[in-house]
């Protein structure tokens, strides 16, 4: 995306030194519009990429916490297991303390009875579990020897019947009640657990599928949104075909002004010199006629048609300046119309075309978005397809 953002200022740069470089271009006043418009493009790609960049700083963070609450509740779960299998093992000495041989032996630290947590008027509470070192060890594990501190201990209890247990302590039967429903305590809690991951299981799968659902859908609105684009690119490039022969026309009309008003100078020049010629003659004949005061009467008649020819010149010569004025107003007023109608034209393109502009770089914007969208949700269907297939293997095993 940065890339990009440096590929449209560069343009705009280029743009901008072609305008200051032709300050006789058509296009020299459009440099200004299109500045702005690449500004205002840049500032959105910004925007957007850093939008983008909070909403997936966000989704890892929300994945990171699904990860560690999933952690903990696996970790939550082996414990149970564990616990479960050690109450299991522990109620088998239970039934070895149920049948007292007839001798009388000493107590160890593994047959000493279990003190209860409860009254004995109450058997029926939920006591608490036994500690686990006054319990007999499991097979397989060796006991601790007896300390020598206890054997004053063991002679008085060698001393007591084993019949029943001393006040204050449970009976066999008792305590393999109380695994006993610790054991379903703790088989329950397990079948919680997995109902949660199964139904886990199932909305994931359901997220998937609406991921995927997504996804068709965001591929037929970027093939959309492509060929709207191709059919704005084919319009801009039409529109640049118009501009340059309304150019090209107006250019050829003020060719054609040039020469009209070239060859009404033309004209003008030569009734000048036409005018200054009459009046070098008409100067050659009042010194002849200074001259030739005596033949006043033969040369009067000339002077009579001469005069009349001064005045039919001089009525001509009025009435070219006449039509020089006249020329002169309509060809200026056909240029200044000709000026206001290239400078509307003009305006319209460049409307039309920060328009087109306009409406390119919202497409192509629109597109990006779409892109990283699609790109982030491939990413995030790959992350929860490992994450049930991890969840599927966890609770296979």
């Amino acid at each position: 995306m940065f890339s990009r953002c440096v590929t449209v200022v560069a343009l705009i740069m280029g743009l901008g030194v072609t305008g200051a470089q032709g300050e006789h271009h058509p296009y020299s006043s459009v440099v200004p519009y299109v500045l702005t418009l690449g500004l205002g493009a840049l500032y959105l790609l910004v925007a957007s990429y850093l939008s983008l960049r909070r909403k997936k700083d966000k989704a890892t963070e929300e994945k990171e916490s699904e990860d560690v609450l999933l952690i903990e509740e696996e970790e939550e779960e082996v414990p149970v297991h564990s616990h479960s299998k050690l109450s299991s093992e522990e109620g088998t000495p239970t039934k070895e303390r149920k049948d007292p041989g007839p001798s009388i032996t000493p107590e160890s630290p593994q047959n000493k009875p279990v003190p209860s947590t409860s009254s004995p008027a109450r058997p029926t509470s939920s006591p608490a579990p036994p500690p686990r070192e006054e319990r007999s060890a499991p097979e397989g594990t060796s006991s601790p020897t007896p300390r020598p501190t206890d054997t004053s201990e063991r002679k008085l209890s060698s001393t007591r019947p084993t019949s029943a247990p001393p006040e204050g302590y449970m009976t066999a039967t008792e305590v393999q009640e109380l695994l006993k429903r610790q054991e379903r305590k703790f088989e329950e809690k397990l079948l919680q657990v997995e109902l949660a991951a199964g139904e886990k299981e199932k909305k994931l799968q359901q997220a998937m599928k609406d991921d995927q659902k997504e996804k068709a859908s965001l591929g037929s609105s970027v093939s959309e949104l492509a060929q709207s684009r191709d059919a704005l690119m084919k319009m801009v490039g039409q529109y640049k075909g118009m501009l340059a022969s309304l150019v090209s026309e107006k250019e050829k009309e003020k060719q054609a002004a040039d020469e009209k008003i070239k060859g009404l100078e033309t004209e003008r020049n030569q009734a000048l010199d036409d005018l200054a010629n009459v009046e070098v003659a008409f100067s050659d004949v009042h010194r002849k006629y200074e001259r030739t005061k005596q033949v006043v009467d033969t040369l009067r008649r000339n002077e009579d048609t001469l005069r009349g020819a001064v005045a039919d010149y001089e009525t001509k010569l009025q009435k070219q300046e006449q039509k020089f004025i006249e020329f002169q107003k309509h060809a200026e007023e056909k240029i200044q119309l000709a000026n206001e109608e290239f400078e509307n034209m003009r305006r319209t393109n460049e409307q039309e075309m920060t328009k087109m502009a306009a409406l390119l770089k919202k497409a192509e914007m629109k597109i990006m978005s779409l892109q990283d969208a699609h790109d982030r949700k491939v990413r995030e269907n790959q992350e929860l397809t490992q994450l049930c297939d991890d969840l599927i293997n966890k609770v296979g095993k």
